[in-house]
Parts: C-alpha cells; sequence; structure tokens
C-alpha cells in the first residue's frame, strides 16, 4: 500500500494554466513519484497599466518510497 505526502506551493503566471503548470513542474525538479495535485486558491495580481498575473496555492501530493536502512 502507497503512501502520499503532500506539499503546498505558490506559483504566478499570466494565465491560471501557466501558474499551475509552473508549480508542478517545479515539484517535479525536486520531488519523485508526483501524482496528483488540487489547486486550493487563486489570486489575482494587477499591475500598473491593468495587466493581471495569476497567483495560485497548489497542493502537490507524491508517493513516499519505502527504504529499508540496514
Amino acid at each position: 500500500m502507497a503512501v502520499e505526502k503532500s506539499i503546498d506551493l505558490t506559483a504566478t503566471g499570466a494565465t491560471l494554466d501557466e501558474a499551475i503548470q509552473s508549480a508542478v513542474h517545479r515539484a517535479g525538479l525536486t520531488l519523485e513519484g508526483v501524482s496528483s495535485f488540487e489547486v486550493e486558491r487563486i489570486e489575482g495580481l494587477v499591475e500598473e497599466g491593468g495587466e493581471v498575473t495569476y497567483k495560485v496555492l497548489v497542493r502537490v501530493s507524491f508517493a513516499i518510497k519505502e527504504r529499508i536502512h540496514e
């Protein structure tokens, strides 16, 4: 039976998809076995000139590997 752990990450992007992809991609660079994600919160930042940037809080889950130490 697999055991999973979850971590929360925040990321920004010009679109929601870009912000979510950024968080999941970054998690995959340092974690093995990333299996799912859940968007916990979506926020928006409005820059000067009206440009919109999305900020997301993403919970990423990954499998914990069993390792036997001698």
